[in-house]
């Protein structure tokens, strides 16, 4: 009897070594991200960084937004922050300012239907 009950324990510590074991090995529900870095419709993980390229169309600092166009001439707004890196411009957001018609890159993220810009660079013309 007590050897049915010392079995009965190793199986169970078994078990549960197992399960522990094995439950970080498991993907997250809907499996990793397509081709592309873009997060599946619908799912809850940290919003993926994408890029825009196009050319400086205004930018409205009390407002804290740039509008590029892209090559299609599609505009795309994008908000700034004081966390926002800019690069290749004196003087931050305000040196963007004289830069309409320059070429940036920026890199954001959609959060809540808006475009939150975390870097801003400006591309040296070629």
């Amino acid at each position: 009897m007590k050897s049915a009950k010392v079995v009965a324990a190793i199986a169970s510590v078994l078990l549960v070594t197992v399960c522990l074991t094995a439950a970080p090995l498991q993907q997250a529900p809907g499996g990793p991200p397509p081709a592309g870095g873009q997060a599946p419709p619908g799912g809850g993980g940290a919003a993926q960084a994408k890029t825009a390229t196009g050319e400086l169309a205004k930018i409205d600092a009390a407002a804290k937004e740039i509008t590029i166009k892209g090559s299609d001439n599609k505009e795309m707004v994008f908000s700034y922050t004081e966390a926002t890196q800019i690069s290749g411009v004196e003087g931050g957001p305000q040196g963007l300012s004289g830069k309409t018609g320059a070429t940036l890159r920026v890199t954001y993220q959609e959060r809540g239907g808006a475009n939150l810009a975390s870097r801003i660079e400006v591309q040296e013309k070629k």
